[in-house]
C-alpha cells in the first residue's frame, strides 16, 4: 500500500515522466536528456536527508556505525531494490538491451526522481518522500564483511592484523582461479575464488570459524 502510495505522489507531479527517460531512450529521438542532472541533484539531497536522520535518530552511535547505517542505505542495490519495490520500473522509459544488467540504471534512476521531486516540490517534502521509500530500512545496522570482522577480532585477540597470501594462480587465462591463506598466529586457512577479493573473503570466513572454534 505504501509503496503504490510513493508511486502515486511521484506521478501527482506535473512533469514526472522527465526524469525517468533515461539516456538511451532520449538518445534515439535527439533530444536531451535531462536525467543525469536530476540523479546528480538527488544524490545530494537523498545523502543530505539520510545523514540528518542518523545524526538525528543515533546520537550515541560511533562515527564508524554511522559510516556503515549510510553505506548500506545509499548503496546501489538498496537503490536498485527500492526503485523494483515501489513499482518506479514501470513508468522508466529506456532503450537499453534486455540482457543488460539493469541494477545500475534503477539505482541512478532513483537518484532522478529525488532530485525531481526536490527541484519541484523542495527539501522538506523530498525529505518525507525520501523517509517513505526508506522507512523499513532507516535504522538497520548491517552486518561487518569477513575481512573487516576477521581484522577486528585479531587485533582485539592477538593485537596484530591477519596477512593474507596468494597460494596460487590456475585455470583460464580470462578467468583463473585464485586460492588465498589467510593466517593469524598459528592458525591458517584457505579460500578459492576467480578473483582475489572473492578468495579472500572466503579465506576470511574460514579463519573466522578457526578463532572461535580456538578461542
Amino acid at each position: 500500500m505504501t509503496k503504490n502510495k510513493n508511486l502515486e505522489k511521484l506521478k501527482s507531479i506535473q512533469g514526472y515522466e522527465e526524469c525517468l527517460e533515461h539516456d538511451s531512450f532520449n538518445l534515439k529521438k535527439n533530444k536531451e536528456s535531462k536525467f543525469q542532472k536530476f540523479e546528480f541533484l538527488g544524490d545530494r539531497v537523498l545523502s543530505l536527508a539520510l545523514s540528518e536522520y542518523l545524526v538525528a535518530n543515533y546520537t550515541n552511535d560511533t562515527l564508524y556505525n554511522m559510516s556503515r547505517r549510510m553505506n548500506f542505505l545509499i548503496s546501489n542495490k538498496t537503490l536498485s531494490m527500492l526503485f523494483k519495490e515501489n513499482n518506479f520500473e514501470t513508468l522508466l522509459s529506456h532503450n537499453l538491451d534486455n540482457s543488460i544488467n539493469k541494477n545500475f540504471v534503477y539505482a541512478d534512476a532513483l537518484e532522478s526522481i529525488i532530485g525531481f521531486v526536490y527541484l519541484n516540490k523542495g527539501l522538506s517534502f523530498s525529505k518525507k518522500f525520501i523517509y517513505e521509500i526508506w522507512s523499513e530500512l532507516l535504522d538497520t545496522l548491517p552486518e561487518k564483511d569477513p575481512k573487516t570482522l576477521l581484522q577486528e577480532t585479531c587485533q582485539r585477540l592477538f593485537k596484530k592484523i591477519p596477512i593474507y597470501k596468494t597460494i596460487s594462480k590456475s585455470g583460464d587465462p580470462h578467468k583463473p582461479m585464485f586460492k588465498i591463506s589467510a593466517t593469524i598466529q598459528d592458525l591458517e586457512a584457505f579460500g578459492n575464488g576467480y578473483s582475489k577479493q572473492n578468495a579472500e573473503i572466503k579465506a576470511a570466513k574460514n579463519l573466522i570459524k578457526l578463532i572461535k572454534i580456538d578461542d
